[in-house]
């Protein structure tokens, strides 16, 4: 397979669905790319890695990270309490 392909086939699972390029999936992504794919606004997003030797590890900003074709990643909104 070439890079190209590599590219077009590319994808990541995100609180266990299916994203791809056409869904906005590439090579790298920040924090807010991949909570914005399950509609969670970055500022009160915490993206766990969900599979491999980060598992559980939380990236803490917006950074881009390198994406490897099918990662998992879990998403959830930080708890924000009112005064």
């Amino acid at each position: 397979m070439d890079k190209q392909d590599e590219k077009s086939n590319l994808h990541i699972f995100v609180n266990r669905r299916k994203f791809e390029a056409g869904d906005g999936v590439k090579p790298q992504m920040t924090r807010a790319e991949i909570a914005a794919l399950v509609e969670v606004p970055a500022a009160n997003a915490v993206v766990r890695y969900d599979s491999g030797p980060n598992k559980g590890n939380e990236i803490p900003n917006d950074n881009p990270i390198d994406i490897k074709n099918g990662d998992h990643f879990l998403v959830t909104r930080r708890i924000v309490e009112g005064g």
